[in-house]
């Protein structure tokens, strides 16, 4: 046999075992990284239902820091306030408006709540609960039309402050679905623009600039981590919570306590709040690792 043969021979051989070797990395990465994601039990320390109030199966759920209350959603259309002990501020019916999550600006006090039917989002003063202004979400993102006309649209809402961006930040909404079918209506987070600042219009349209389908279904809450700068996702029908990057990165999946889980906050002091569709809101002590 010639040494060129040989030569050859003992090339192919290495590069053989490099692919191989490669090859062994990346399923190795791929079942760690399917591991890490595997849903956990959320860690946390049960506090119970603060409600002292029967409120009608609530939809969503928010924190305001400088009236140090939680503002509540309900399907009927209505918003409620309590104080942190579960005890009544105060109610009003916003003309049986299906509101399906509401989140708040920091900067401002002002709430937003999103409306399902409609694909839009609501201003809201928290004094009066009245609506100050709305914005209609285009449904169309990149030529897909994500929140489909008709369908069991946005389902919850975040607000994410930026003080670099011009509008002092963007809204993330959930598009609910049951079913992960291609064809089928997405299951879809998507990071939304609405002119806060740069317009004073009383009705305006907001822009999706970002989009990310999930792996599962059923979208019903949504809130931002401020501590962990990352979006928290749950989902009622799977009994999930999830974290994900505002680039698209799921961080952690958890297992949810409790039951019909439609709406969740955190309050910046180690407590999370979820609203369930029984009428209770439960608190939780968070020990998610940051």
């Amino acid at each position: 046999m010639s040494y060129k043969r040989v030569l050859i021979i003992i090339l192919i051989t290495g590069l053989s075992a490099v692919l191989v070797y490669l090859i062994v990395q990346m399923e190795r990465s791929a079942t760690k990284q399917t591991a890490e994601l595997r849903p956990i039990p959320l860690p946390y320390n049960w506090l119970g239902n603060i409600t002292k109030v029967p409120i009608a199966e609530p939809s969503g759920i928010t924190y305001h820091p400088l009236r140090r209350s939680l503002f509540i959603a309900d399907d009927s259309g209505s918003i409620h306030e309590i104080r942190m002990d579960g005890t009544l501020v105060q109610s009003k019916g916003l003309n049986e408006i299906d509101i399906e999550g509401i989140t708040l600006n920091p900067a401002t006090g002002w709430l937003y709540g999103a409306i399902e039917d409609d694909e839009a989002i609501l201003e809201i003063d928290p004094e009066t609960l009245t609506v100050r202004r709305e914005f209609t979400i285009d449904r169309v993102f990149e030529g897909e039309q994500l929140l489909k006309q008709g369908g069991m649209g946005i389902e919850a809402i975040a607000f994410v402050p930026d003080t670099s961006h011009p509008e002092g930040g963007t809204f993330w909404v959930g598009n609910q679905s049951f079913s992960l079918n291609p064809r089928a209506e997405p299951s879809v987070v998507c990071e939304v623009v609405v002119p806060l600042r740069s317009s004073t219009a009383k009705k305006a349209q907001g822009t999706i600039v970002q989009a990310y389908r999930m792996n599962f279904i059923d979208i019903s809450g949504l809130a931002y981590d401020a501590q962990a700068d990352c979006l928290v996702l749950i989902s009622d029908t799977t009994n999930l919570l999830v974290e994900l990057k505002q680039e698209g990165t799921v961080l952690s999946q958890y297992l949810l306590p409790g039951d019909e889980q439609e709406g969740v906050v955190l309050d910046g002091h180690g407590y999370m709040y979820i609203a369930q569709e029984s009428g209770e809101i439960i608190k939780l002590a968070d020990r998610r690792l940051r």
